[in-house]
């Protein structure tokens, strides 16, 4: 009797089709005709899209499970793992796991532990994925494919500010006998930077906004007109969702005096100011 194994692909293949076997050993025998049947094989739990912490968070666990009644054979399932940097450093899960014989379901868990890279909390995604089914049999099987990935986002550490989508708009106030004028630059502290927004008016108030499609590394300099020094000030983040966070400091010479990140964080945007 011919032992057959399929390799399902699943990002290649949508359907995995054999006729029955006929089990021959002679040509007087005609041979048994094995029935052929219909396996829907995919994950069935509800964890994707999860975001986690690299270090210290609870492993998360998955369910793949077959839509039929329990098989008389064992289910083997080969598992790959693919992430954003191209490194999957880090990741612990399983090569492989077994349905077994009976079941219609298996559980198993993934984990993440530090894997040397500073990210800060920009999410690394990755990528969990059905690659193969081998069921251990000679019986032919019609495979279809249900949910064959999921995904999550890998953080080094929680942002201290999250929001909604929007802009964020920065407003400088100091007193009304000096004349501060405020950039907001690309990159951290870079004179060579984007200017994304300025303001140089002639009132105790300058504002600049970071629109909401902007992301990455941002710092605000300041100078005061007149050049004199030094001036007492106070810088308020208006994020979307109605938070506001307000930083107080004494300018003594023209010079960068925040810095601050902006990343996708899930579906929302998480920031970390740094007052220099």
């Amino acid at each position: 009797m011919k032992n057959i194994k399929y390799l399902a692909l699943f990002f290649s293949l949508t359907l995995l089709i054999s006729c029955g076997q006929d089990d021959v050993d002679s040509v007087n025998n005609p041979g048994v005709l094995t029935p052929t049947s219909e396996i829907n094989v995919g994950f069935i739990d509800a964890n994707d899209g999860q975001i986690v912490l690299e270090s210290g968070a609870d492993p998360i666990t998955y369910s793949i499970g077959i839509n039929t009644n329990p098989l008389d054979v064992s289910l083997v399932l080969t598992l790959a793992m693919t992430s954003t940097d191209g490194s999957i450093d880090g990741a612990i899960f399983p090569s492989s796991v077994t349905l077994p014989a009976g079941e219609t379901s298996v559980d198993f868990e993934v984990s993440f532990s530090d894997d040397g890279v500073d990210e800060g909390y920009a999410a690394e995604t990755f990528v969990l994925e059905i690659l193969d089914t081998d069921f251990q049999t000679s019986t032919d099987y019609y495979i279809t494919p249900g949910e064959v990935t999921r995904s999550v986002d890998v953080v080094d550490a929680v942002p201290s500010i999250l929001t909604p989508a929007g802009d964020v708009e920065i407003v400088l106030t100091f007193a009304s006998n000096y004349d501060l004028d405020l950039f907001l630059v690309s990159g951290n502290q870079d004179l060579t930077g984007t200017v994304i927004d300025d303001s140089q008016g002639v009132t105790s108030t300058e504002s600049v906004v970071l629109p909401a499609d902007e992301t990455g590394t941002f710092s605000l300099y300041m100078y005061e007109y007149y050049f004199d020094y030094p001036v007492d000030y106070s810088m308020t983040f208006k994020f979307p969702g109605g938070q506001q966070e307000t930083y107080r400091g004494t300018i003594t010479e023209d010079s960068f005096q925040i810095t601050f990140v902006k990343a996708p964080f899930g579906n929302q945007y998480g920031y970390q100011i740094t007052q220099l």
